[in-house]
């Protein structure tokens, strides 16, 4: 399923949980829906016990993380700022040169924009969402940014084997316009 697709599901069953317990409380003389009539012969019942909670599909279920939006330009850049990642326009080009513009396996089935790895082995880092990626970035690769040219910091600490990679990332980065705050 879709990140777009949960999402959707996410927000349809949070309406219905909202909403139902409000339309079952109203009584029938409030101008509420009203039931088709019974026929006359029809016992009537009153029912004390209230109704059982809604319960999502298995697909459906909630699991206390909330759903991480499509990853595209602009909601990158969203993310970049709750993160409060530095230099965001540079770092935007930076997932885009890595991803192939979001399109690469390793950004679509492990979730990493920067082809970050463990330094261990070498072997890239996975993800269970885009802004997991993005939190990492931040986390491993900005703490070591004190200031000044983001370019030169890239190349000083190596970031990319590529001698080419801030050209090719200031290239990119000079064509990306950051979105108004």
């Amino acid at each position: 399923m879709t990140c777009m697709r949960k999402v959707k599901c996410f927000a349809l069953g949070v309406i219905l949980l909202t909403a139902l317990p409000a339309l079952a409380e109203r009584s029938v003389t409030d101008g509420a829906i009203q039931p088709d009539p019974l026929p006359a012969s029809a016992p009537v019942a009153r029912v004390s016990k209230p109704a059982d909670p809604l319960v999502l599909p298995e697909s459906m279920e909630f699991d206390g993380v909330l759903p991480v939006a499509e990853l595209n330009l602009e909601n990158l850049y969203a993310v970049l700022a709750k993160y409060n990642v530095k230099c965001p326009r540079i770092v935007a080009a930076q997932a885009i040169l890595e991803t192939g513009h979001f399109t690469s396996q390793l950004c679509m089935e492990g979730h990493n924009l920067f082809g970050l790895r463990h330094p261990s082995d070498g072997s890239y880092y996975t993800f269970d969402n885009w802004e997991q990626s993005v939190k990492a970035y931040r986390d491993d690769v900005q703490y070591k940014y004190n200031g000044g040219d983001y370019y030169a910091f890239l190349s000083r600490i190596g970031y990319a084997e590529d001698k080419g990679y801030t050209v090719k990332v200031r290239r990119i980065a000079n064509q990306l316009t950051e979105p108004q705050q």
